[in-house]
Formats: structure tokens, C-alpha cells, sequence
């Protein structure tokens, strides 16, 4: 009930400040998923979530479940990781979250880019598709940076952002080829399709996103 709450309000609010768009629902397949977009903002992760017709989970540092704060952010399908950790309770608790039929965040760059173009991609999308065998969901995030870009301490109340959903990777494409081929095939297919739905936005977002 309290994430059902906040996501409509989060929508009104970037509606009404943000003037947000969404495109591109269409590609949004139902079910597991691993939502991948550009990051440059810690608004990124709550604007996939109000973008998103299903509901979105995260990961966040263990240290933040803390009386009724942590209590909180775990209504708000946040799940508690220990971030420089051990990558493999990192790993169980997204396949945990896929295998539930959940959508889980997460950014293919692992950080916040200082510019706003795409950084190295790291291989554990790769690997959480290969194991669980869901689907890549694909996303350009628009105007994030501009209002809380990583050399900005404060977000500004106004701006104009956009999400751009893309068509979706999935297992299927890769589960022949050797897996180090595949790797390196799945990673330049995802960085390509950020890239075209970033281009395609910027051209005026005619038609439906590729």
C-alpha cells in the first residue's frame, strides 16, 4: 500500500515538475525483468520506478535498514545488500528477487557517470541473465543529470525529464553462442540499444523507440 502510494504521487510530482514523459511501454514485457538504463543521478532509480507499469525493486547498503527509516525503504521495495561485499550475496538476492517474477534495477556502468556518457559496462548483468534466463529491459533516462547531476548538492524543484523504454534482450539470443562470444555480444548489444534510444529521443521521438 505505501509503494502503491508513493509511485502515484512520485508520478504526479514529475509530471507536474519534471513535465516527465515516459515512451516505449509497449517493450515492457510482463514479469522478471532486469531494468539496465544510463546513470547520472540518484533520481535515476525512482524515475524508472514511476515509468515502469509493474513495481521496481533495488538494492541498497545494509546500513540504511535502520529502525523506522529501514522500515520504510523496505515498503518501498528496497532490500538490503552489503555493498563491497562479497558479489555473491549481491547475486542471490537479485536471483532471489528474478525468480520471484520481480523487476530489479540495475545499472550496467555500477556508478554515476561524471559527464553523462556511458562508461564500461560490468559483466553481472551478463551473468544474472545467463543464470535466471530473464529478460534485459533496456532504458534511456533523460534530464536527470541537469537536476541532480553528481556535481549538484542539492536537486532542483523544476526540469524536464524522460524515460525511453527499449526492446527487451533476452536469453534466447545468446544461449548458443560460447560464453565468453556472448558476453561480449550481449554487452555491445546493450550499450547499442541505450545509445539508439538515446538517439532517438534527442531526434524528436517519432514513432515507437527502438
Amino acid at each position: 500500500m505505501l509503494y502503491w502510494f508513493v509511485i502515484r504521487f512520485a508520478r504526479l510530482f514529475a509530471k507536474v515538475f519534471y513535465r516527465h514523459k515516459i515512451y516505449g511501454k509497449e517493450h515492457v514485457l510482463p514479469g522478471a525483468a532486469i531494468l539496465a538504463a544510463n546513470h547520472v543521478s540518484f533520481l535515476d532509480p525512482p524515475i524508472l520506478s514511476l515509468s515502469c507499469p509493474e513495481d521496481v525493486y533495488f538494492l541498497a547498503r545494509k546500513s540504511l535498514f535502520r529502525g523506522l527509516f529501514g522500515k520504510f525503504i523496505y515498503a518501498l521495495n528496497a532490500r538490503p545488500v552489503q555493498i563491497g561485499g562479497a558479489n555473491l550475496e549481491v547475486f542471490r538476492e537479485i536471483g532471489s528477487l528474478l525468480q520471484q517474477g520481480k523487476k530489479v534495477v540495475l545499472f550496467p556502468e555500477g556508478t554515476r557517470s561524471v559527464d553523462g556518457t556511458l562508461g564500461e559496462f560490468k559483466p553481472g548483468i551478463f551473468l544474472l541473465m545467463s543464470r535466471t534466463g530473464c529478460a534485459i529491459q533496456p532504458a534511456y533516462i533523460f534530464g536527470t543529470m541537469s537536476i541532480w547531476g553528481r556535481t549538484i548538492k542539492r536537486p532542483k524543484i523544476f526540469g524536464k525529464t524522460a524515460c525511453v523504454w527499449g526492446t527487451p534482450l533476452t536469453w534466447e539470443k545468446y544461449a548458443k553462442i560460447p560464453k565468453r562470444e556472448a558476453e561480449v555480444q550481449f554487452s555491445e548489444d546493450l550499450r547499442s540499444s541505450i545509445l539508439h534510444l538515446k538517439q532517438w529521443y534527442e531526434e524528436g521521438a517519432k514513432g515507437s523507440p527502438p
